[in-house]
């Protein structure tokens, strides 16, 4: 039975020291060229500090700077400064670290570009107080280039020192927009069942598979479901656990939810209810496929608070891996305090509507990294319409600012 201070080696040959990683979470402190900053090496090194040298999973790298998720993300496209992604992971020496690649497709605000992408622009806009445009379709060789692109990111981390890289296909971002039938219309090889439409992902896993080198880690990150009618289910993301599975990944993150159906904020109440563990919101699906993940690890994230939770996790023997995201942007030093024995932490709870709440509570915690990348300790106290406010402002700022300079810098 496997316990938190169990140590596990991952098929890449990849040793974790304990079975708590930090999940990634978006943290929007790029420079004007979305390029790694001293604010992300001093925040590598808080969570370092308290991680006990397990895994950290980093924010994710966009790889296309026309269409990011935050106006301050790193972007990993050939623009990318090799030096100071390698100064951000030595900032973290001490620990595993796997960098998120990402592309938000039709997620991206629209501040930062008008017209999103996305695999179908019959689905349209998504529904989010305005704040996204009406996406365009993405064309055949447009989506062969962004596989690609996987895997170019992926070589740039390896040559920085990472020791791998997730591919994030879950949360409505554009592999999750391809799971998708509700969004992804296509009727081309990339459309289709559920085969076809996970081709993408596949293909991206494939293409950071074949760009790097024996020993390094390429990991997904996975949505349970989307929580929405007509939209990936649970059934579909089982099969694509197998397709996974054939290829030979190293790690299954298993999230869910979109911005649209947020139960990554655990705003879908139902999930509450089932399995043993309430208060992980997707233990249930993790539960439902560790036989199809053969001896692939999973790792399970979302509303993980108790220590208490998290061992029987891991003693049920549905989950390998706890990832913990917000409450290491409150508290960086829990896992090292869980692994002696402390009980746990409670977050703060939120009292605005659904939609708004989303937006201001994911700022909230994106305010408290960005204390850390400043040097400074969280501010608990901090109000979450000042957050909100933050969020709104910040990207109308920023993205309008930037998006010519992002338009000029892509086609250079």
């Amino acid at each position: 039975m496997a316990e938190l201070t169990s140590p596990l080696t991952l098929p890449s040959g990849l040793v974790l020291p304990h079975r708590i990683a930090k999940a990634p979470m978006t943290e929007n402190l790029a420079d004007a060229d979305n390029q790694p900053t001293v604010a992300h090496e001093r925040l590598y090194r808080r969570w370092a500090a308290g991680a006990s040298g397990g895994l950290l999973i980093t924010g994710n790298l966009l790889l296309d700077r026309r269409y990011l998720e935050r106006s301050r993300n790193i972007v990993a496209d050939r623009h990318l400064d090799i030096d100071a992604l390698r100064r951000m992971r030595d900032a973290a020496a001490e620990c595993a670290m796997i960098a998120q690649l990402n592309h938000a497709g039709r997620q991206t605000n629209r501040f930062v570009a008008s017209r999103p992408v996305a695999p179908s622009a019959d689905a349209g806009a998504v529904r989010m107080m305005g704040l996204f445009g009406a996406p365009r379709e993405l064309r055949s060789e447009e989506i062969e280039d962004i596989v690609a692109g996987f895997g170019r990111a992926a070589a740039q981390c390896e040559q920085a020192g990472l020791d791998g890289v997730q591919v994030h296909a879950a949360h409505g971002y554009l592999l999750a927009q391809f799971l998708s039938p509700h969004v992804n219309r296509r009727t081309d090889r990339w459309g289709g069942d559920v085969r076809g439409r996970s081709r993408a992902l596949i293909e991206a896993v494939r293409a950071a598979r074949a760009a790097t080198g024996p020993g390094f880690t390429v990991a997904v990150k996975l949505n349970s479901s989307d929580f929405r009618h007509g939209g990936f289910t649970e059934d579909d993301a089982e099969q694509v656990v197998g397709f996974l599975v054939e290829e030979g990944v190293d790690l299954i993150e298993i999230s869910g939810g979109t911005y649209e159906n947020p139960a990554l904020f655990g705003e879908v109440g139902e999930l509450r209810e089932g399995g043993s563990v309430k208060e992980a919101y997707f233990a249930g699906f993790a539960r439902r496929v560790r036989s199809r993940a053969a001896n692939v690890p999973l790792m399970l994230t979302g509303g993980i608070r108790s220590r208490a939770a998290m061992v029987d996790l891991l003693a049920d023997g549905g989950v390998d891996v706890i990832g913990l995201g917000r409450p290491l942007a409150l508290d960086p030093d829990l896992t090292r305090r869980l692994l002696a024995g402390e009980d746990g932490i409670t977050l703060p709870r939120y009292a605005l509507p659904t939609v708004a709440g989303v937006a201001g509570e994911s700022e909230w915690y994106e305010t408290q990294i960005g204390r850390m990348g400043a040097g400074r300790e969280p501010k608990p106290g901090l109000h979450p319409v000042t957050a909100a406010s933050r969020f709104v402002g910040g990207e109308l700022v920023r993205g309008l600012a930037s998006r010519r300079r992002r338009e000029r810098m892509a086609s250079a």
